[in-house]
């Protein structure tokens, strides 16, 4: 969705927070605006090929109980979440993640520790 509506959030929470943190104002400024719809094109199409390998990954591999679909699970998810973490603080948008971040943190979490047994 992100590719085509433009935006992260439909009602704009998301944009808000980010022209806050960013640039310091109510909204975002009109180029910004057409840099981010712009950018969210590709990056919606990459994480939209990024979430189907993971399906197929946990389908099928991790179905079975083969190791290395955990450990591709798990490194891709920390990757992820130590990558999106470090340059939030680095741009200071502490609100991706309170709003992204960690909510999937403690969402994959008991998937990630309640399976591990599965797959020694």
């Amino acid at each position: 969705m992100w590719a085509f509506i433009g935006s992260f959030d439909p009602v704009g929470i998301y944009d808000s927070l980010m022209a806050q943190a960013l640039f310091h104002q109510p909204e975002l400024p009109a180029q910004a605006t057409k840099v981010f719809r712009f950018i969210l094109a590709p990056f919606g199409a990459t994480t939209a090929g990024y979430f189907v390998l993971q399906y197929f990954i946990a389908a099928n591999a991790f179905a079975k109980q083969e190791k290395w679909a955990y450990n591709a699970i798990l490194y891709a998810f920390f990757l992820w979440f130590i990558t999106d973490t470090t340059l939030s603080f680095y741009h200071q948008a502490y609100f991706n993640i309170w709003m992204a971040n960690i909510p999937a943190l403690l969402l994959t979490a008991p998937v990630f520790l309640g399976t591990r047994k599965y797959f020694q």
